[in-house]
């Protein structure tokens, strides 16, 4: 019989490959360790950053209302059918979810009975460049394909109802040029150094205070976290950060004085303002043509645009702050003010009018062929007297008129926190060998003295050196936004109260007196005091006029300054008198009810 005999190394064998798999085992052991808990941190955000996206989340835009809390701009949703395209991926190739996208928006098309609106280069570029995004294939939709969809007894995989915020405009075509508009933001939106890979799309200032006071309108974005997989669809998400919403602005202006203004310059091209003479406040500010804001929300169409860009009358133009236009014989009580303060002549002062002014070989004339005779300073401001003014710029100089001009804001900017407005022009002595290498003439400071020549000034600028007038000489930086500084003043002029008094009455007989140029401005039961103004210009050597008008009232407790002008007037008594009229008439409605008692505050 064969006996086996016991061979030793077999068990030393055993041994060492179970000591192998041990080793083994601890090295995946420390390996998994290793990844799993010391590593793990890095680990993970390696992975998140290769699998989440921040999404920008827009705040609600802050809303913009009048002094009296009327809405003046306000949010609106924007009903839009949106479809998520994980929910509507096909294996395979690309095209095969672009099928499958495209046949569903031909089956939603004949459901909501619209046409498409998303071609298919559209659903290939979202694919490629905002796949996580929910695509957005109608806008805009109505209450009625809403209906029809919510009745619908299909079923939509992947299809949402999605709303997207726009700005309305409630009155739409008032204070156009001083609200402006806001559209579709782009992804710069954000002051945060934090980096987002997409945004959904909100709202931001393009033009007027919309622009100017966007970073208080449109709050703080928020934040979204999208988890994508490997090919780029999105299968997770949640909020980091809510918005916050934008602040409500209120401005000064009156909407019942704002439509007055509007309608009153109805038709023409023109511009004006309504200023609060005790504290710079703008209670309205127009300009004409104008436009609906609702038609640049939250785009305009390319044909529209076209329309307000070729359109002669320059409906974009902001007139009222932005236009320069010489001021005409509105400039006459300010250079009365410069011969009473600078030149310290008399109000007794007289010249006699026989209906022209020679200087040199140059004719002023007196409008209209008038000859006034001997008038003193209060009768040549309510007739508009041109030979009184030219004769009274010889006796006092230029220096007496800029020195006025320059207390009153004429040249430079109000300081209105809006942009685009203009500094208008007050021209010195060594302006026009500057600009036109020749000396200063006394025919130059006849043409300043009549508001004629390059004196150049805006509605706005007006209206600040008119509410000056009024209140003694007090001149205001104007303010459109309460809660800014109230009645910031930029300077005052040291006039004495007896040279202000006589001004203001001259300005008084341009509207009660029975040569006034200014009465068919006049309203019953409340003191005006105004002044008309008529500035000639030639398009294409065609001569043509500016009409003007300034006024304050009460005249004996100014609170409103009101300026209006109109390009191609017949002259500013004619043309701009009624207009004004209808504005005054706005302003002190509750006075005139209650018996022309227009003197309270």
């Amino acid at each position: 019989m064969h006996v086996h005999e016991f061979k030793p190394f077999a068990n030393w064998r055993i041994v060492l490959l179970g000591l192998g798999f041990l080793a083994g085992f601890g090295v995946l052991g420390v390996r998994l360790y290793h990844l799993q808990v010391v590593k793990s941190g890095a680990l993970e955000q390696r992975q998140m950053r290769q699998s989440v996206r921040r999404v920008l989340l827009p705040a609600p835009r802050g809303r913009i209302l009048d002094g009296h809390g009327r809405l003046l701009a306000d949010n609106q949703p924007n009903y839009c059918l949106a479809l998520y395209l994980e929910e509507l991926r096909r294996p395979g190739r690309w095209s095969n979810t672009v099928n499958a996208v495209d046949q569903e928006l031909d089956q939603l098309a004949s459901v909501l009975r619209l046409p498409r609106s998303c071609p298919r280069s559209r659903i290939e570029s979202h694919i490629r460049q905002s796949l996580p995004l929910p695509l957005l294939a109608w806008e805009h939709l109505d209450d009625a394909a809403l209906a029809r969809l919510a009745e619908s007894r299909r079923a939509f995989p992947g299809m949402d109802i999605f709303v997207q915020p726009e700005r309305l405009y409630p009155m739409g075509r008032m204070a156009a040029h001083l609200l402006g508009n806001a559209g579709r933001s782009g992804f710069d939106q954000t002051a945060n150094a934090e980096e987002y890979h997409y945004h959904l799309p909100g709202l931001k200032g393009r033009s007027g205070l919309e622009k100017e006071y966007d970073d208080l309108l449109r709050g703080i974005p928020g934040g979204q976290l999208i988890r994508v997989n490997a090919v780029g669809y999105r299968h997770d998400d949640w909020t980091s950060r809510q918005p916050v919403p934008g602040r409500d602005i209120n401005l000064t202006i009156n909407s019942e004085i704002q439509l007055s203004l509007e309608n009153a310059l109805a038709g023409v091209r023109g511009a004006g303002v309504v200023l609060d003479t005790r504290n710079g406040d703008i209670l309205a500010m127009a300009s004409a043509p104008t436009y609906d804001l609702n038609d640049l929300s939250p785009a305009p169409s390319p044909e529209f645009w076209r329309s307000l860009l070729e359109d002669p009358d320059r409906p974009l133009f902001n007139r009222a702050m932005t236009g320069c236009y010489p001021p005409g014989s509105t400039f006459k009580p300010f250079v009365a003010l410069a011969a009473l303060t600078q030149a310290n002549l008399p109000p007794s002062t007289m010249f006699h009018c026989d209906g022209s002014f020679h200087l040199g070989t140059r004719v002023v004339h007196c409008a209209f062929g008038e000859r006034h005779g001997d008038v003193d300073m209060r009768k040549a401001i309510e007739v508009s007297c041109n030979v009184y003014f030219c004769s009274l710029a010889q006796l006092m100089g230029y220096d007496a008129i800029v020195a006025v001009g320059q207390q009153i804001g004429v040249g430079r900017r109000t300081g209105l926190s809006l942009a685009g407005e203009s500094p208008g022009l007050l021209p010195a002595t060594a302006w026009k060998q500057e600009r036109k290498q020749e000396n200063w003439s006394m025919g130059d400071t006849c043409n300043i003295a009549i508001g004629q020549g390059n004196l150049l000034v805006s509605p706005l600028q007006m209206a600040v050196a008119t509410a000056a007038l009024a209140n003694g000489g007090t001149v205001w930086r104007p303010r459109l936004l309460r809660g800014q500084a109230a009645g910031e003043v930029v300077s005052r002029a040291n006039w004495p109260t007896a040279a202000v008094e006589l001004v203001k009455a001259g300005m008084q007989d341009v509207v009660s007196g029975e040569e006034g140029t200014g009465r068919r401005a006049r309203v019953a039961g409340i003191a005006i005091a105004a002044k008309t103004g008529t500035a000639e210009y030639r398009v294409e050597n065609v001569p043509k006029k500016y009409g003007w008008m300034i006024a304050f009232a009460p005249a004996e407790a100014p609170r409103v300054a009101v300026v209006m002008v109109v390009e191609e007037a017949q002259t500013g008594g004619l043309t701009v008198g009624p207009r004004l009229q209808r504005v005054l008439l706005t302003i002190f409605a509750d006075e005139i009810a209650a018996g022309g008692k227009a003197g309270a505050a």
